[in-house]
């Protein structure tokens, strides 16, 4: 027996470090979630001391508590997609490792954090890596590495959109059942999608803003959402793509660094022309209003 009505929505869990910026990590993927009308959840990786300027430190969970974190939601929700962003060290990412065995999840989405897109210090040791690398590509729905992120999983150098194409694959050779190399970083917004089968860029116009803080924990969190909803995974990487260019395009300028995205740019009104007039709105006419008993 359950307390939880109808129509409950699909519950995404979160697995990455926390930003007090709110503009990238575990912050950022739950904002993703739920303007994709997905509930989340959030198991936490580190605390980290930035701003929109970039990362000063961080403060790793210990993989106790980790592990204890994700034993206490698995027995309590049913989770239909999980995301993995920010682990730190091999002893967190192994603890992942044991958590998607035991889970068998559908869908898992990720994103080998490596180094702050705005800089400062590194997100995951040299053990942490090659784990990621021999263990949790493998245990993937589908992988998101930035081009730095996928030169130092396959040991390439990447410097252009045949590099890119390249890096997919051999990732995939590696054991990955499919890959997303961003090439966000590139003259030209050309994402490379390979599944083993079919190699497919997703371009896009490079978008006139320096508020990207969290684009790629975005980027994955909203595959994780679309792949949740049902859309098959070409479909849910399109569809990410565009709401992160649209939640670009609407972001604002929060900080004296790369402002975060606006991810809930779905939901809000475009103000009216200037010397429109909107009559005042009122919670009930008079007329409408109860009479007493």
């Amino acid at each position: 027996m359950t307390n939880h009505p109808g129509n409950t929505p699909p519950l995404i869990l979160t697995i990455a470090g926390f930003d007090p910026s709110c503009g990238a990590g575990i912050a950022a993927d739950l904002k993703t979630f739920a303007a994709h009308n997905c509930y989340g959840l959030a198991a936490v990786t580190a605390l980290t001391v930035q701003n929109t300027q970039g990362v000063r430190s961080t403060h790793l969970t210990p993989a106790a508590t980790l592990r204890a974190q994700l034993e206490c939601l698995l027995e309590d929700s049913s989770i239909s997609a999980v995301k993995i962003g920010m682990l730190g060290n091999r002893a967190n990412a192994a603890v992942v490792a044991e958590f998607l065995d035991r889970g068998h999840f559908a869908c898992v989405v990720l994103d080998p954090v490596a180094r702050a897109q705005s800089g400062g210090a590194d997100l995951i040791d040299a053990a942490g890596m090659r784990f990621i690398a021999d263990e949790l590509l493998r245990r993937a729905t589908v992988v998101t590495p930035n081009i730095a992120e996928a030169e130092l999983l396959t040991g390439l150098k990447i410097h252009d959109l045949e590099g890119m194409k390249e890096a997919a694959k051999r990732l995939v050779g590696q054991g990955a059942p499919a890959v997303v190399v961003k090439g966000g970083h590139m003259d030209k917004a050309i994402d490379v999608f390979y599944d083993g089968q079919e190699l497919q860029t997703f371009g896009g116009e490079r978008v006139k803003s320096e508020n990207t803080h969290g684009s790629g924990c975005t980027f994955a969190s909203a595959i994780a959402a679309q792949l949740a909803l049902g859309k098959q995974l070409p479909d849910a990487v399109m569809l990410a793509k565009a709401y992160v260019v649209k939640a670009i395009e609407k972001s604002y300028a929060i900080g004296k660094g790369p402002g975060p995205l606006n991810h809930f740019f779905r939901f809000q009104l475009e103000p009216a022309p200037r010397g429109t007039h909107t009559p005042p709105q009122h919670s009930l006419h008079p007329a409408a209003e109860p009479s007493s008993h």
